[in-house]
């Protein structure tokens, strides 16, 4: 009898133990985006508040309070947006929206989905609306098209390159 009533005492603590760490929301980690994205130093942590000081975020402040991003990630999307601002001949809002596009992977709802950045199409068609007279260049080492910079040989409008939003998303390193 006291074999029973122990076997049975297990069963119920196993299986209130499993009930406690099921029950709960899975953690939500950062996941690296791979591809022409540097990895995440938060791989495999919750996003998380940025503080002032050496890996605060240079560019995509929006998400200072909840990110997976540091400086490696805000750096490159800093110099894509200054390349668009100087030699790529954007406007105004193709600046804004093109800013907006490179921090969306600093926003936490991405930051732990695993793959490329999945963007709305909707958004994407405003980004080529916008830039569609911008100019760019296929970026050889990471194969993905990119503002177009002072050492870039071979540029030419986002219309050149590709003929919608969805098609500027993707050549960008980014998902639909």
């Amino acid at each position: 009898m006291k074999r029973k009533y122990c076997g049975s005492l297990i069963f119920l603590l196993l299986f209130h133990l499993q009930i406690h760490f099921s029950s709960g929301k899975p953690a939500r980690v950062c996941v690296s985006k791979g591809g022409r994205f540097l990895p995440y130093s938060s791989e495999g942590k919750p996003p998380k508040k940025v503080g002032k000081g050496a890996r605060d975020l240079t560019l995509c402040r929006l998400f200072h309070k909840k990110t997976c991003c540091d400086v490696a990630q805000t750096y490159p999307a800093s110099l894509s947006v200054r390349r668009l601002a100087s030699t790529g001949e954007a406007s105004q809002e193709c600046l804004q929206l093109w800013e907006l596009l490179e921090c969306s992977i600093c926003d936490p709802q991405i930051g732990v989905q695993p793959g490329p950045p999945l963007i709305c199409a909707s958004f994407c068609d405003r980004v080529y609306q916008a830039c569609a007279s911008a100019y760019f260049s296929m970026d050889a080492n990471k194969r993905v098209i990119a503002p177009c910079g002072v050492n870039d040989f071979v540029c030419g409008q986002a219309s050149e390159w590709v003929s919608n939003g969805t098609e500027l998303c993707h050549a960008a390193g980014f998902r639909c």
